[in-house]
């Protein structure tokens, strides 16, 4: 007769292995991270940033470019605009999804955008917005624009936190996505990454969450024959635009 629990399943295993009496647990021991490490920690990546910002972003746009992004460098709000508008009229988007990062009430993209005729979706649950709704505009929408939590310089990657109003959804489905960097978003190494966001975990300031999106250009995969395909899980295109101001 079958085994009808998990643990039926798993010692039969077991005996058919010829371990059923030889299995032991490891023993795993917490982790324990002391806050005021952390911090300490947090604070010299943070002061390394900020001295070392002008080669950050050097080695940032370097290192996006061998991945695939095409990169723009701008210097203000306004030029930023202006670079993603230039995008959209060079794609023929006619409508956009964006997500609901904190830089966008310094850059007026929804209208700049609608004033070259582009429909603009915000990727934020509402009254009018059911989740369905939402997916069905990202996975119709020419163009998903981001800004993004953290720039990682070693690796030409960004990277996205799940929260409200931000979905990994607004990268993935559209066929162009356009990330916008703000310079003291880039960070050296994902060494650096990682104790940022353990910190904010520590202090409450923020959930670890299931998932961290890092996106390292268009998407790519590749066959048995290593014949290799851009945009098939993914954007075909990606461009990031740097905000240096």
């Amino acid at each position: 007769m079958p085994p009808t629990s998990r643990e039926g399943f798993l010692n039969a295993v077991r005996v058919a292995l010829g371990r059923a009496d030889d299995v032991v647990a490891p023993d795993y021991l917490p982790l324990k991270l002391r806050p005021e490490d952390q911090r300490q920690k947090v604070v010299t990546i943070e002061a390394r940033a900020r001295a070392r910002q002008p080669q950050l972003m050097e080695r940032l746009a370097g290192t996006a470019s061998r991945q695939g992004w095409k990169v723009r460098r701008v210097t203000s709000p306004e030029e930023a605009v202006t670079a993603l508008t230039s995008i959209a009229r060079e794609k023929g988007a006619r409508s956009a999804v964006r997500s609901a990062h904190a830089v966008f009430q310094r850059l007026p993209v929804e209208a700049a955008l609608r004033g070259q005729g582009v429909q603009v979706t915000m990727a934020a649950l509402g009254p009018r917005a059911s989740r369905e709704r939402l997916r069905a505009a990202m996975a119709q929408a020419d163009m998903g624009v981001t800004g993004v939590d953290y720039a990682i310089a070693e690796t030409g990657s960004i990277v996205l936190a799940p929260r409200q109003g931000v979905s990994r959804l607004v990268s993935l489905l559209p066929p162009v996505h356009v990330a916008i960097v703000e310079a003291q978003q880039i960070y050296e190494t994902l060494d650096d990454l990682w104790a940022l966001r353990r910190l904010a975990f520590l202090e409450g300031h923020g959930d670890m969450g299931s998932y961290q999106s890092l996106i390292s250009g268009p998407s790519r995969t590749a066959d048995l024959e290593q014949t290799l395909v851009v945009g098939v899980h993914g954007p075909l295109e990606a461009h990031m635009v740097i905000l240096e101001g």
